[in-house]
């Protein structure tokens, strides 16, 4: 069930440098205390002067009592700066639940496979939905998670993905650097490379985040596989 979106106030529990593109952000919730959300949904932040920005949740929507966020801070926009500014305790307001981003019950019923892709930070939305899918709900479909970055220093949560496979038999992940370095021994290039070679039909959902020519030209393959329309899943604002 969809929850009607409201004003919330939450406070800064804690703000981790990743590194020097992303951070990650845990917003501890005032008033009201607990956020129903739905994997995949995001926050609008009221950033002062009639600006807001808005960020997916990156946390899955059993830890109702808190936010986090995983945001990039190097486009130097007010949003960065914002972040930038922010530290423990400072108090921030948000509208939430907002997004078309979730995986309703008619999708599980005709989606018996899922693909996610993601570039950069796109990857907070896709991440709550996992952790809802395999760590909540205990779901045993298919799960394939392509993530592109462009280098080697933006690299984060690689470790996490790792041992949720180890740990899920029917996850399976593989993060690509667009920019790698010389000798690089992993998987370089594009998502949309490894995309080509896989096997899609109509009994496959696809969830995308990220910059508009991955959604463009993933969207494009995936159809092109017969992938029906409606089972490609992927957010406006971002």
């Amino acid at each position: 069930m969809e929850t009607k979106p409201q004003q919330f106030r939450a406070k800064v529990a804690e703000q981790i440098i990743i590194n020097e593109k992303f951070r990650f952000v845990h917003l501890e919730l005032i008033e009201p205390d607990r956020l129903e959300f739905l994997a995949g949904q995001y926050i609008s932040i009221d950033m002062g002067e009639g600006y807001r920005r808005s960020y997916s949740i990156v946390s899955s929507p059993s830890e109702g009592h808190a936010v986090e966020l995983c945001v990039d801070i190097t486009p130097g926009h007010k949003g960065s700066q914002f972040f930038q500014k922010l530290k423990p305790g400072d108090e921030v307001k948000f509208i939430a639940p907002l997004g078309r981003l979730v995986m309703t019950e008619a999708d599980k019923q005709r989606e018996k496979q899922l693909l996610f892709v993601a570039t950069g930070s796109g990857i907070a939305p896709l991440r709550s939905m996992i952790l809802d899918l395999l760590e909540d709900k205990g779901d045993k479909r298919l799960i394939r998670l392509f993530w592109g970055l462009r280098f080697v220093k933006d690299m984060f949560w690689e470790e996490e993905f790792r041992l949720k496979h180890e740990s899920f038999p029917n996850f399976h992940y593989k993060l690509m650097l667009s920019k790698p370095p010389v000798k690089w021994p992993l998987l370089a290039g594009y998502s949309t490379h490894e995309i080509k070679a896989l096997e899609l039909d109509d009994t496959w959902g696809v969830y995308l985040c990220g910059n508009p020519e991955m959604i463009t030209e993933v969207k494009a393959l995936a159809e092109k596989k017969g992938v029906p329309e409606n089972q490609i899943h992927f957010e406006k604002f971002f």
